[in-house]
């Protein structure tokens, strides 16, 4: 028996507060996390979920984000997820070198992790780094070449270096990669966006979905359900990833390549 699997006890507990926050019932789902941290000091997960409530409940509770991340960490030092929301409070707080050395961090647990890569490029930027961000960037368009973001990102750095005909290659590959993906009318608001995350989402399309989760906050960074939706996509994926490696632990004998 695999004795790291999650409990169903404490995995019918993670569910609960998924719904919780699913609805928006955030004070009920912090009192929830709270409860369950008394009897479970020890589960990163849980702090973790408490940080990622204090980081987006509109309450700009960064430091206490940034203290629950640290108690996880110092938990499971190896957890990239917690590395790398301490990066996202400390960027909010403008602390931007402490957060490239906590996605620096992150990335030496999980080197192929899209949104470290591209979110270190874009506080490289922000601190003047602009080679390094560069490279960053191209990183990130060669880990997923279907995301417009870093592309974008890179047209514009090199269009304000005056690399105009660099940046119009960039602009190529998002203008290509957008329009053999967009099937009906292009959304142009944070909440068309959302909505076709959504059905993305129910296709089993996740990546999509996320990607149109975070369309939508390119456009309004506070759009509250647009967080929601993106966050309990990369929750469920975390378990969805904790259930196949458990699955791998429990089959010794022959490794499945997921």
């Amino acid at each position: 028996m695999d004795k790291t699997a999650i409990p169903k006890e404490i995995r019918d507990n993670y569910e609960e507060i998924f719904n919780l926050l699913d609805e928006l019932k955030i004070k009920k789902a912090q009192n929830k996390i709270n409860g369950l941290i008394k009897k479970h000091k020890n589960d990163p997960f849980l702090l973790w979920l408490k940080g990622y409530i204090f980081l987006y409940d509109g309450t700009d509770n960064f430091e206490d984000a940034i203290s629950s991340f640290d108690k996880a960490i110092e938990i499971d030092p190896d957890n990239a997820f917690a590395w790398e929301f301490k990066a996202i409070a400390l960027r909010s707080l403008g602390r931007y070198e402490e957060a490239i050395i906590c996605y620096d961090k992150s990335l030496e647990f999980d080197p192929m992790d899209y949104s470290a890569i591209y979110n270190k490029a874009v506080l490289l930027e922000r601190i003047g780094k602009t080679s390094d961000a560069l490279d960053y960037y191209s990183l990130a368009t060669k880990i997923d070449p279907k995301n417009i973001l870093a592309w974008e990102s890179m047209a514009d750095l090199l269009e304000n270096l005056g690399r105009f005909d660099e940046a119009e290659q960039s602009r190529s590959k998002i203008y290509e990669e957008y329009s053999s993906r967009v099937v009906d009318k292009e959304p142009s608001t944070p909440d068309e966006w959302v909505h076709k995350g959504e059905t993305l989402e129910k296709l089993g399309k996740y990546l999509w979905a996320n990607q149109c989760y975070e369309m939508a906050l390119k456009i309004d960074e506070n759009h509250q359900k647009a967080r929601d939706l993106k966050y309990m996509l990369i929750a469920k994926h975390r378990l969805d990833t904790e259930a196949k490696r458990n699955l791998q632990r429990s089959m010794p004998i022959e490794k499945s390549f997921i």
